[in-house]
């Protein structure tokens, strides 16, 4: 694997991660009720700030199904998404120790953990295959 698809998959992951946090990236979750996405209520609030309207306020049951979908991705769980994919990014980049765990005949894994490491890597580049910068060699 090359230097320039892990700092590809890298810049995809800051990307996120600044829209997120410029999207309110907080522990707040956010809530789909109707078409409005809401951050999560604290016990005693009544009604739960309003973060947006979703594609049409009192549209209809796609428009509901939307509203849910980005509740889905709010900011909070984009940021943790992030954290997840760095933490396997950093398992690809951590100096080889030579040795892998062993396997259930005691054979040393290392070389097929970098293969796996690699795939992984790959799969999470291939989600941004429409950017510019994608290329075609990294597909898994």
């Amino acid at each position: 694997m090359t230097a320039a698809l892990v700092a590809f998959v890298r810049a995809r992951l800051d990307e996120r991660e600044a829209t997120a946090v410029a999207a309110g990236g907080t522990s707040e979750g956010w809530q789909a009720w109707g078409t409005g996405i809401y951050a999560t209520a604290s016990p005693d609030d009544d009604v739960p700030p309003l973060v947006t309207t979703g594609p049409e306020a009192g549209g209809s049951d796609e428009d509901a199904a939307r509203a849910e979908h980005i509740a889905l991705h709010d900011p909070a769980q984009v940021l943790r998404e992030v954290e997840a994919m760095r933490g396997l990014l950093e398992q690809w980049t951590a100096p080889e120790t030579g040795e892998g765990l062993p396997d259930a005949f005691g054979h040393d894994t290392a070389g097929t953990q970098r293969v796996a490491f690699e795939t992984a890597v790959r799969h999470l580049a291939q989600a941004h295959a429409d950017h510019p910068d994608y290329r075609p060699e990294w597909r898994p």
